[in-house]
């Protein structure tokens, strides 16, 4: 499997690119309302790409809800752990969540465990 897979029904919304992307990118868009891959600490609104973009204002497709392959940092993920923005376009374990964890940082849920630096399933948008 490849990043940017889906895995059963996503929701998919068209968007307009803020910086280059790559497919299977963890997204989110910025406040000049354009979607730019994510980078560690970045909030939501959260999506994967399915399409590239080159540069800015390109339209890509980009799933904003559902079960979709990802890839992760350089550290293991345990199946059922919440992830949020890693590295430029990646994911990473959330960590010990604590009164001080930002509301919108949750990207999703894993559905498969990921090897340092692998790739895995995440139910995007599923915090609960």
């Amino acid at each position: 499997m490849a990043s940017g897979d889906m895995k059963g029904e996503c929701e998919v919304i068209e968007v307009t690119s803020g910086a280059a992307i790559v497919i299977g990118d963890l997204c989110h868009i910025e406040s000049d309302g354009f979607w730019d891959p994510c980078t560690t600490a970045d909030t939501g609104k959260f999506g994967v790409a399915l399409d590239a973009a080159s540069g800015a204002a390109e339209l890509v497709r980009m799933v904003v809800k559902g079960k979709i392959e990802v890839k992760a940092t350089a550290a293991a993920i345990a199946k059922g752990a919440y992830v949020i923005a890693g590295t430029t376009g990646f994911v990473v374990d959330v960590g010990t969540l604590s009164e001080t964890s930002v509301y919108g940082t949750i990207v999703g849920t894993a559905i498969t465990a990921f090897d340092s630096g692998g790739q895995g399933t995440i139910e995007l948008g599923l915090v609960g």
